[in-house]
């Protein structure tokens, strides 16, 4: 009886420590994945606010942008870009360093809001999140990565500059239409 009881016990022992590895071991994991989507929401994506009117800023960047567009509001201020893949004429890095794999996508989201400036007047703030995935296989989901924000710069340098072209030939039609 006493060996019986003995070995209940061992078994015992050993279901339960086994079955506190196994559940710590799946805490474990859940905290790094944490960890890892923290860092990812740490990095806010690039914006500049532009101290023109929204209509010029929403033409702008609608001409700036080269992708296709799936979705756009006016209204709401939000611009989104259908799936681009890097390989088939995406957005290339300046120094060409970049690994372009075939199993990368990424969509480009574009938001405009009215705000007010420190100097009190009204502005445009808009903010590029270029949203970065990885496709292993068919079956798996894809696995989102980090932009190195470079794309979303280079268009937002582009929409400034346009802003400002833009302003120069209205001021340019003015000079030319005002009689001397």
């Amino acid at each position: 009886m006493k060996k019986e009881w003995k070995a209940q016990l061992i078994l015992l022992s050993l279901l339960g420590i086994t079955s506190l590895l196994l559940l710590s071991s799946c805490g474990l994991l859940e905290l790094q994945e944490d960890k890892v989507n923290k860092k990812r929401s740490s990095v806010l994506p690039p914006y500049r606010v532009f101290s023109y009117s929204y209509d010029s800023v929403w033409r702008s960047t609608l001409s700036v942008l080269k992708y296709s567009i799936t979705d756009q509001n006016q209204e709401t201020g939000h611009i989104e870009t259908d799936y681009i893949k890097p390989a088939d004429g995406g957005w290339t890095r300046p120094d060409g360093t970049s690994n372009i794999s075939a199993g990368i996508r990424y969509k480009v989201a574009i938001s405009l809001v009215r705000v007010r400036t420190e100097n009190g007047k009204t502005g445009v703030k808009v903010t590029i999140d270029k949203k970065l995935e990885r496709i292993k296989d068919f079956f798996s989901d894809p696995e989102p990565l980090d932009s190195d924000h470079l794309e979303e710069k280079a268009i937002l340098y582009r929409l400034e500059r346009e802003l400002v072209i833009e302003e120069a030939l209205k001021r340019a039609n003015t000079e030319v239409s005002t009689p001397l």
